[in-house]
């Protein structure tokens, strides 16, 4: 990954003096750089990345937002090189990408959750990077990204990959002979290297690695020579991608060297028995990361399939941006159908055309112009009146969206073992926050002389006072997490609010159905505990809820004792406890048609909130149960393209109003 980090700087520095000034550097203060261009909702297809997006805001610069999923020394590295989509790509083409440099403290990372299977000795972790840049910090030109995965990323990574998995390959050999040579058995007399399945295990070893180092071999000599000895000159000419030529090789080095080494790392193991487990040994830790081996994107799964096809049907037939339609496989299943399913069939799709039809005309022009909140039919609304309540007191807004109000923290909690609660006090104890339930706000902090800023959905009600309460998810890396963990009462944070979100209304809906998994319940949390405090709204609430496990459901205890006939708790669990009386794992198609209001007329909103793959996973359920796509709100930046993604490119969005009229 730090290798091929710089072969990316290295492939257009050639007219760009902020990327010549950070190599002279790179050794001189000894710096270490990566990539990412992995993807939360593709995974190992990193050349897809559904989570990231770019809008130019002028000639010179550019707000950007990207969720890597994965990075080697993520957080720890001093700069780091992003794929995202180009900013002016067409909707929908996701082979538009470009690169960008960003560094360390401009990004949040945590590496908590990666702690197995060798993860942890390379501090691995997902990334989130959001700001705006100047764009000097693009890597070559627009879409240039689509070729820096063939001359940087795809060379580089898979071939040093390939050499790190056959060295590993080689210690467990080495290992597992200094214990089969020495290891005897009394009671017959032999060593564990003379029976002849150990020497079996050794002699294909031997020769399945040595195959592979002669292949990684041939691949470099073969790029060397393409690229005359590295001469990263030659690539002034922007047409100048020898390497490119070779991914079909460079496929089957990776390929070839993680199957390998997950043999050897298997029958070493076996050869060297119980005493394989022992920490001195050595084996263990070389068998984990050999095992990560196979799950490096693109996985071996997905290259098998790219060898085959390219070696049936041409490089050509790899549709890696899915593109282009395989009518073979279509006619093959409709052939399976009877006459029924192909109604049923002819039926969904003519539905599904019909509402892409309607889209091109029902989508408000205001739809996807704001890069926050592409669901917005008009910039956020403004709760600023002033508001008399019936002990006599007048309550004022105190925070405003274009202004940046200093608030002081009043107490912390700890809401669960990855998760805080702040309350911050007002201006005044009267006051109100001058947000809509749902909305969310800006948090701005300066650290070492640097501005960063975070978007917070309040858990507290519209009508808590002189307070306001936020529920933060804390990131081992993270700037702004690690700034907040150590805030006292009494400090100050500058605030600024309305930014956007979902604008709910009291008794604009006869049902609103909150899916949410993990932190994701935030903003949800907050609609729930405005509409149970207040009588006159008899909107029915259907609350969704996946958690990893009962230590990770967060205000259990309060949505409890809120349940009642205007709402209804579904919590579901991805360990659940032999005890558990709810439902188990993730939130799918059975849970949601046995749970959420049928799409019958009824004035039903469906607000989503969680990682991408959860908001996929249930748009794709929703679609299935035929929830149309005008009714659903998703949290989140990418929050239309998601629903685009499952539903259509051209379908009717959902407002962030609880009318479902645009």
């Amino acid at each position: 990954m730090h290798v091929s980090c710089l072969a990316a700087l290295l492939f257009r520095y050639h007219n760009n003096p902020l990327l010549k000034e950070l190599l002279t550097r790179i050794d001189k203060d000894k710096l270490i750089g990566t990539l990412s261009y992995s993807d939360p909702a593709t995974g190992g297809h990193f050349w897809f990345p559904l989570s990231s997006k770019v809008k130019e805001l002028d000639e010179n610069t550019v707000k950007l937002l990207k969720y890597g999923s994965w990075a080697t020394s993520a957080g720890y590295a001093d700069f780091y090189v992003i794929q995202t989509l180009s900013p002016s790509h067409a909707p929908g083409d996701y082979s538009d990408l470009s690169c960008f440099l960003v560094y360390k403290d401009e990004i949040r990372a945590n590496t908590d959750d990666w702690e197995a299977l060798g993860m942890h000795g390379n501090m691995s972790g997902p990334l989130v990077i959001e700001g705006i840049f100047k764009k000097e910090r693009m890597i070559g030109r627009p879409g240039d990204g689509r070729l820096s995965n063939d001359e940087c990323a795809t060379p580089y990574f898979l071939l040093n990959s390939a050499a790190c998995w056959n060295g590993i390959s080689l210690a467990c050999m080495d290992l597992a002979k200094k214990h089969v040579t020495r290891k005897a058995h009394a009671d017959v007399g032999m060593r564990v290297c003379d029976y002849p399945t150990i020497q079996d295990y050794f002699g294909e070893g031997v020769c399945d690695v040595n195959a592979s180092r002669a292949l990684v071999l041939m691949v470099a000599k073969e790029l060397d020579h393409l690229s005359k000895n590295n001469d990263w000159t030659l690539f002034a000419d922007l047409t100048f991608a020898p390497r490119m030529t070779m991914a079909v090789w460079l496929w089957q080095v990776k390929f070839v060297a993680a199957k390998v080494v997950c043999q050897i790392t298997d029958k070493m193991l076996q050869a060297c028995g119980g005493s394989g487990y022992k920490t001195d040994l050595g084996l263990e830790r070389l068998l984990r990361d050999g095992k990560a081996s196979w799950v490096m994107g693109p996985s071996n799964e997905v290259l098998r399939q790219f060898v085959g096809k390219a070696c049936l049907f041409g490089m050509e037939s790899i549709d890696c941006w899915a593109q282009h339609l395989n009518d073979r496989v279509i006619h093959n299943e409709l052939k399976k159908m009877n006459v029924e399913q192909k109604k049923e069939l002819a039926q969904r799709l003519l539905k599904e055309v019909d509402m892409e039809e309607k889209g091109i005309d029902s989508k408000h022009p205001y739809q996807e112009t704001d890069f926050e909140n592409p669901f917005n039919t008009c910039p956020p609304a403004v709760n600023d009146k002033v508001i008399k309540t019936s002990d006599g007191l007048y309550h004022s807004p105190a925070l405003k969206p274009d202004t940046w109000t200093s608030l002081k923290l009043k107490s912390y909690r700890d809401v669960s073992n990855k998760m805080g609660s702040f309350v911050f006090t007002l201006p005044n104890s009267t006051d109100h926050a001058g947000c809509f339930a749902g909305q969310y706000m800006s948090v701005r902090a300066n650290i070492k002389g640097k501005e960063h800023t975070r978007y917070f959905s309040p858990v507290s009600r519209t009508s808590d006072y002189g307070k306001i309460e936020l529920v933060m998810r804390f990131e081992k890396q993270g700037i702004m997490s690690n700034y907040f963990k150590n805030l006292k009462p009494g400090q100050a944070v500058d605030f600024q609010s309305p930014c956007g979100g979902f604008e709910y209304q009291a008794g604009a809906l006869e049902h609103l159905t909150l899916l949410a998994s993990g932190g994701g319940i935030t903003p949800n949390m907050q609609l729930v505990r405005e509409v149970m405090a207040n009588p006159n709204d008899q909107t029915h609430i259907t609350l969704l809820y996946f958690s990893e496990n009962c230590n990770e459901i967060l205000f259990k205890e309060e949505l409890d004792k809120y349940e009642d006939k205007r709402l209804n708790i579904i919590h579901t669990l991805g360990e659940a406890p032999d005890n558990w009386e709810g439902e188990e794992g993730f939130i799918d198609t059975h849970m949601i048609d046995q749970y959420v209001p049928k799409p019958n007329g009824i004035n039903h909103k469906i607000v989503m909130c969680g990682g991408p793959q959860m908001i996929l996973s249930c748009l794709y359920s929703l679609h299935s149960l035929g929830f149309p796509s005008e009714s659903i709100f998703v949290y989140g930046q990418f929050g239309t393209e998601q629903v685009k993604t499952v539903y259509g490119r051209k379908v009717a969005l959902a407002s962030h109003q609880c009318d479902k009229v645009l």
